[in-house]
């Protein structure tokens, strides 16, 4: 058990350095030497829990997606309005992109292109998927907080609710770009900001003001 505790902390903090690493140079400028360095481990104990960059870098995007799943589920299953939710998970995204190194690093991965080794997880974090599935698997997250919000009343009548998850996804595919182009984007104000711009064509007036945005 002390064996397995400390690989399993070993593991870790390899993965970590090389998304802190992945996030900063990208992939093709990044060393596994500064990377082992960074995780304080010899080359041959990285060896040893990811066999080539290539694995790295595959790991890091699982370990992303799983962060951002996470979050997606905690959207689906919480109490009270299930537009809130929706909004709720819009905001947590954005933090996720401006705080979590890991996420950074899977963005970036994913923004450079780099060849994928194999096939990576849901939003859920359960089965793996192929990589193309990723943001149908956040489309569908969006569908179905938006199927609730219909049926509860929230939404206008007659609110196309197809269109309007795909133009949400489209905002949070937007929110992946901006946090790619900008350190600390998107913001709290620039969430909200949307969320102001987009809330009128979704939900009646008189219901607007229960919203925190």
């Amino acid at each position: 058990m002390v064996k397995q505790e400390r690989a399993g902390r070993t593991r870790q903090a390899v993965l970590l350095a090389a998304a802190e690493t992945f996030a900063r140079v990208g992939f093709e400028a990044a060393s596994l030497v500064d990377i082992s360095r960074r995780a304080g481990v010899s080359k041959g104990a990285l060896y040893f829990h990811f066999v080539s960059k290539q694995a790295l870098a595959d790991g890091v995007r699982r370990a992303s997606g799983r962060e951002v799943g996470s979050a997606a589920l905690s959207a689906l299953r919480a109490d009270g309005p299930a537009l809130q939710g929706l909004i709720d998970f819009s905001h947590e995204l954005a933090r996720l992109l401006r705080e979590d190194v890991v996420v950074r690093a899977g963005v970036r991965l994913g923004r450079s292109g780099a060849r994928r080794g194999g096939a990576e997880e849901g939003v859920d974090g359960s089965a793996p998927v192929a990589p193309e599935v990723a943001w149908r698997g956040l489309a569908a997250v969006v569908h179905r907080l938006l199927d609730r919000a219909a049926d509860a009343g929230e939404l206008c009548p007659g609110v196309d609710r197809r269109t309007a998850a795909e133009l949400l996804t489209a905002v949070a595919a937007g929110q992946v770009l901006l946090a790619g182009e900008k350190a600390g984007r998107p913001g709290p104000e620039d969430v909200s900001r949307l969320w102001t711009a987009a809330l009128p064509a979704l939900v009646p007036a008189e219901r607007r003001a229960g919203y925190r945005l």
